[in-house]
C-alpha cells in the first residue's frame, strides 16, 4: 500500500524557484492533486512571508509559470514560444516535469502559460495539419540559410546556397543536390519541418505526457477553444 500526503510542502527559495520546484515534483511520493504548502525561505533556509495578499502557494504559482516561460525547455519570442530542444531536459525527463507543473498551475491556481505559439498549442492538442514556415524557423541562422535557398532564381543559385548550408542540413538529413525548382522547395519544406517538428519529436512526447496530470490534457484536447487563452497569447 503506497502511502499519499495528504498535501504536499514545498521549500522554495525565490531566487531557484525552478530548481526547487523540479526537486518537489520529482519526490515519489509527491501527489498533484494534494493540497500545496508552500513555505519561502531564503539562502540559509530560514522562513520568509508571502508578498503578495494571495497567500504563499498563489505567489509561488504565479512566480513558477514566470520560471517556466523562461527555462531552457523553450525558445522562441517571448509570447510565442516553441519547444527547445535540450537532450540534458531529455535526459532527466525535464519535459515531462514541467508539463506536470503546467498541470498543477492550471488545476491549483488557475494560472495558464498564456506564451505558446499557436503551432505548440496545435501539437498538444493534436489538432496540427499546416506544414511548418520557414519564418516559424527559430534559429536565426538555419532560418536565413531556408530563406536564401528558397530565394534562388536558378537551380544553380539554389544549389550554391544548399552547398553554404550542407553543414546545417546534414544534420537534419535534409542536405541533397535538386535539379528543379520544386525540388529546391521540397528541400526547404523538409528541412523546415524537421526543425519544427522531428527534432522536438520526442520532447513533445514527454511534455504532452506531463501534461496528462490531473487529466489536463483530456480537458485540452476535449475543449481546445475553451483553454486557447490560457496558452496562447492573445
Amino acid at each position: 500500500m503506497t502511502f499519499c500526503p495528504t498535501s504536499n510542502q514545498i521549500n522554495v527559495c525565490r531566487d531557484r524557484i525552478l530548481e526547487c520546484s523540479l526537486h518537489a515534483f520529482r519526490r515519489r511520493r509527491f501527489d498533484p492533486a494534494a493540497k500545496l504548502d508552500v513555505i519561502f525561505v531564503d539562502e540559509e533556509g530560514s522562513a520568509e512571508g508571502a508578498v503578495d495578499e494571495g497567500g504563499p502557494t498563489r505567489e509561488y504559482l504565479r512566480l513558477l509559470m514566470r520560471a517556466i516561460h523562461q527555462s531552457n525547455v523553450f525558445e522562441g519570442h517571448e509570447n510565442d514560444r516553441h519547444l527547445a530542444l535540450d537532450t540534458s531536459a531529455l535526459e532527466s525527463k525535464m519535459y515531462n516535469c514541467i508539463g506536470k507543473m503546467i498541470s498543477v498551475c492550471l488545476v491549483h491556481g488557475g494560472i495558464g502559460p498564456h506564451f505558446f505559439s499557436q503551432r505548440l498549442y496545435d501539437h498538444i492538442c493534436g489538432t496540427l495539419s499546416q506544414p511548418t514556415l520557414v519564418e516559424d524557423v527559430v534559429n536565426r541562422s538555419f532560418r536565413e540559410q531556408l530563406i536564401k535557398i528558397q530565394d534562388a532564381n536558378t537551380v544553380v543559385e539554389a544549389n550554391e546556397a544548399i552547398m553554404q548550408a550542407a553543414d546545417t542540413l546534414s544534420i537534419v538529413g535534409a542536405l541533397r543536390p535538386v535539379t528543379t525548382l520544386e525540388e529546391r522547395d521540397s528541400l526547404v519544406q523538409s528541412a523546415a519541418d524537421f526543425f519544427g517538428n522531428g527534432r522536438v519529436c520526442t520532447a513533445l512526447q514527454q511534455f504532452v505526457e506531463g501534461l496528462k496530470t490531473l487529466n489536463v490534457l483530456d480537458e485540452i484536447q476535449k475543449n481546445p477553444a475553451v483553454f486557447h487563452e490560457l496558452f496562447v497569447k492573445l
